[in-house]
C-alpha cells in the first residue's frame, strides 16, 4: 500500500507496479492482447500517481472515459508540472516528454473487447513504453519516499 491510497481504496502507484509485472509476464507468454491492455493501465496509473503527489485529481476529469484518456491525462500532468510551486517537475523527463509520440497512446480500455488485435511486436513496444513511464514516475517516487 502506498501513501497515495485513496479513501475509496484506489492505489495508483501500487496498481501501476502490479500491472507492469503482469504485462511483462503476459508478454513473455505471448499473450500480446493482455500485455498491451495492462501496459495502458501502467501509463494511466503512473500519470495519475504523479498528479496525486501534486495535490489530487483535477476536478472531475477522472470520471468516465476521460479518466482513461492517456493524451488528456498527459496534458493535465504537463500543465501541473509547469505550474508555480510544482512538486512533480522532477518526475517529468524523457519518457513523459516522448509520450505524445509513443505508440501506446493508441491504447484505450475498450480494446479488451477486441481480441486478438495486438501483435506481439506492438505489445512489446507498449510494455517497453509503459516500463519507461513507470521508472520515471512511480519508481522514482518510491525511491524519494513520496509514495
Amino acid at each position: 500500500m502506498s501513501k497515495l491510497k485513496s479513501k475509496n481504496g484506489d492505489d495508483h502507484p501500487e496498481a501501476a507496479g502490479k500491472h507492469l509485472s503482469d504485462a511483462a509476464t503476459l508478454l513473455t507468454a505471448s499473450r500480446s492482447d493482455g500485455a498491451a491492455y495492462l501496459a495502458g493501465y501502467v501509463v494511466e496509473c503512473s500519470l495519475k500517481a504523479v498528479m496525486l503527489v501534486q495535490g489530487g485529481p483535477p476536478s472531475s476529469s477522472w470520471k468516465g472515459r476521460d479518466g482513461h484518456d492517456l493524451p488528456k491525462l498527459h496534458s493535465e500532468l504537463i500543465t501541473l508540472a509547469a505550474g508555480p510551486g510544482t512538486k512533480v517537475a522532477r518526475y517529468v523527463g524523457t519518457a513523459l516528454n516522448k509520450l505524445p509520440t509513443a505508440s501506446i497512446l493508441a491504447w484505450n480500455p475498450m480494446m479488451r473487447y477486441r481480441s486478438p488485435s495486438i501483435t506481439q511486436e506492438l505489445a512489446s513496444d507498449w510494455v517497453r513504453e509503459a516500463r519507461s513511464v513507470y521508472q520515471e514516475t512511480v519508481a522514482k517516487m518510491i525511491l524519494d519516499g513520496v509514495v
